[in-house]
């Protein structure tokens, strides 16, 4: 039987027919499962690309705020350094050493006092009356710091409030 001539037998040629609609249907379901399974793929990727993100921040952010409270350490240490003092020198450069790596790191200073009271950013440790004014930071007892537009420690701060 010649491979192009079509089959005479009325019953040969449904069961084709039937045949090429099962293999038309399955491939279909096998492109369906394909497509289904690339997109699982892509979002498997991408979800594994922020948790990876975020465990890089969650480690550098670890990393900066104990840098931060070394940081703290210093200034405070610079509080009692007298004029003329090699040592107290020394500590000067480190924290100023200190200060320039976290700069190159994106690490920027809240600046509190004067400001409205934002819970995001300020930890209110302590309050204070003021007739005048509301929710307004008053003193700041230890620094605040955001780097990469995140929050690495919030400002603990004095609020004013009105009773």
């Amino acid at each position: 039987m010649d491979k192009d001539a079509v089959p005479q037998n009325g019953q040969q040629y449904n069961d084709l027919e039937k045949q090429l609609e099962t293999v038309r249907q399955e491939a279909a379901e096998n492109h369906d499962k394909h497509l289904r399974a690339l997109a699982a793929s892509q979002n498997m990727r991408k979800r594994l690309e922020r948790l990876c993100e975020e465990r890089m921040w969650q480690e550098k952010k670890r990393l900066l705020t104990h840098l931060l409270e070394l940081s703290d350490q210093l200034e405070e240490a610079l509080k009692y350094v007298v004029a003329g003092d090699p040592v107290g020198a020394g500590v000067r450069i480190t924290h100023q050493q200190l200060h320039n790596i976290l700069a190159q790191e994106g690490v920027r200073a809240l600046q509190s006092v004067g400001e409205t009271f934002d819970p995001n950013i300020h930890e209110a440790v302590e309050f204070t009356d003021n007739p005048g004014e509301q929710n307004k930071v008053t003193h700041e007892y230890r620094k605040g710091y955001m780097a990469a537009g995140r929050l690495l420690r919030p400002a603990r701060v004095q609020v004013t409030r009105t009773d």
